[in-house]
């Protein structure tokens, strides 16, 4: 039976929508061809002294974008599809600007490999990391233009080397931004592997973390192997009968292997929050994060609670507080504070001077937009 001719209302539609892909190619060259001279001024404005820096990546604007976006869609896109495009356009047009390498703890399919493909896109340069400590080595030897490391867990808490990597950072990184990532777990096993043959699991310490019920109801009693990452972990269950491995689902497809069960985690709202990290802070957005790290004198009694007196002087609301053994000696600890506000606010300036007075040693990690989802404005 030969094929019917299209009507002329398909062939006019279809007409039509050649026209505007003629008119969005047309318009996608001019936005690259603005972009590449906004890439050429800043350079120039930074040689002069009159700019920071000539970062093309602005998590700020950013923002602004896609803040832009949602008010001029109408639909009937939904606004995260036209988000998802400008994404990959923006992308396009920094890699016209000058050769980015983004550093991600790696191997692909990990979370953070996902968070750094969502912030920047398919036109850029992606490396690899073994470890979390590679990553801001790529960053500060300058073989990395930006780094992407996991900060916390909403369920496990904070990601110990991060913090750890960050008190060894004598200036040379700063948080740029930050991102949350809803991570939902599943267990990956060979073809054919029931749970009953499952000898061994493999997973990041975050990631059996974040599902002791399902491991303490249907894996009691199987071998616990802490990796260096989620994808590394189905890595090495794909080369064993009877390895498991906690991750993404993603990575079923990238390393073989099968879905034994999805969406393990304890808590079904399981967050995790990233810092994307450069040689320097963004400018102020007016909705900021700093996160600092600081020592006290251990021997004066009251040492840390005076240090945390300077904030609530000048206003300051604290918003998250860790700390780590420093190695130097024994019970002797590293503070690490996040605040609201950038460094470059009188408020956070002022009390940056104030805590010089109670504190051995205190730097800025960075200062970077906000972007905690609206829900944990609540209680």
């Amino acid at each position: 039976m030969s094929e019917q001719p299209p009507s002329s209302d398909l062939q006019r539609l279809r007409h039509r929508i050649d026209g505007l892909d003629a008119d969005i190619v047309r318009l996608l060259n001019e936005r690259a061809s603005v972009s590449v001279n906004i890439g050429l001024a800043k350079s120039k404005e930074a040689k002069t002294g009159r700019a920071a820096d000539e970062h093309i990546h602005r998590p700020s604007r950013e923002i602004q974008i896609y803040d832009r976006l949602e008010t001029l869609n109408h639909g009937p896109l939904p606004t995260p599809a036209i988000q998802s495009i400008f994404r990959e356009i923006m992308s396009a047009s920094i890699s016209l600007q000058r050769e980015i390498t983004i550093a991600f703890l790696g191997p692909r399919g990990t979370y953070t490999h996902q968070v750094a493909c969502e912030r920047f896109g398919d036109s850029v340069q992606y490396a690899a990391q073994e470890t979390i400590a590679d990553v801001f080595d790529a960053v500060e030897s300058g073989a990395a233009t930006y780094g992407v490391v996991p900060f916390e867990n909403s369920t496990f808490g904070s990601v110990q080397a991060t913090l750890d990597r960050f008190a060894k950072s004598v200036g040379g990184v700063k948080i740029r931004a930050e991102h949350y990532l809803g991570v939902h777990h599943a267990l990956l096993v060979n073809s054919g592997t029931g749970r009953a043959q499952v000898r061994k699991v493999y997973s990041h310490p975050q990631g059996f973390g974040q599902c002791q019920a399902y491991l303490s109801q249907h894996l009691r009693g199987v071998e616990r192997i802490n990796v260096s990452s989620t994808a590394h972990a189905a890595e090495l269950a794909a080369r064993e009968p009877g390895a498991a491995a906690i991750c993404s689902s993603l990575c079923a497809s990238l390393y073989g292997l099968d879905i034994l069960a999805h969406n393990i985690e304890d808590a079904k709202d399981n967050t995790t929050r990233f810092f994307i990290i450069g040689n320097a802070s963004d400018n102020p957005s007016g909705n900021d994060r700093t996160l600092l790290f600081f020592t006290v004198d251990h021997r004066q009694p009251g040492a840390l609670c005076d240090a945390l007196s300077v904030l609530k002087k000048y206003g300051i609301n604290l918003t998250k507080i860790d700390s780590r053994p420093s190695g130097q000696r024994p019970w002797h600890y590293y503070f690490f504070i996040e605040l609201d506000g950038h460094v470059e606010n009188e408020g956070v300036r002022l009390a940056l001077e104030g805590l010089k007075e109670f504190c051995l040693d205190i730097r800025v990690l960075g200062s970077y937009p906000s972007q905690k989802p609206a829900a944990e404005d609540g209680f």
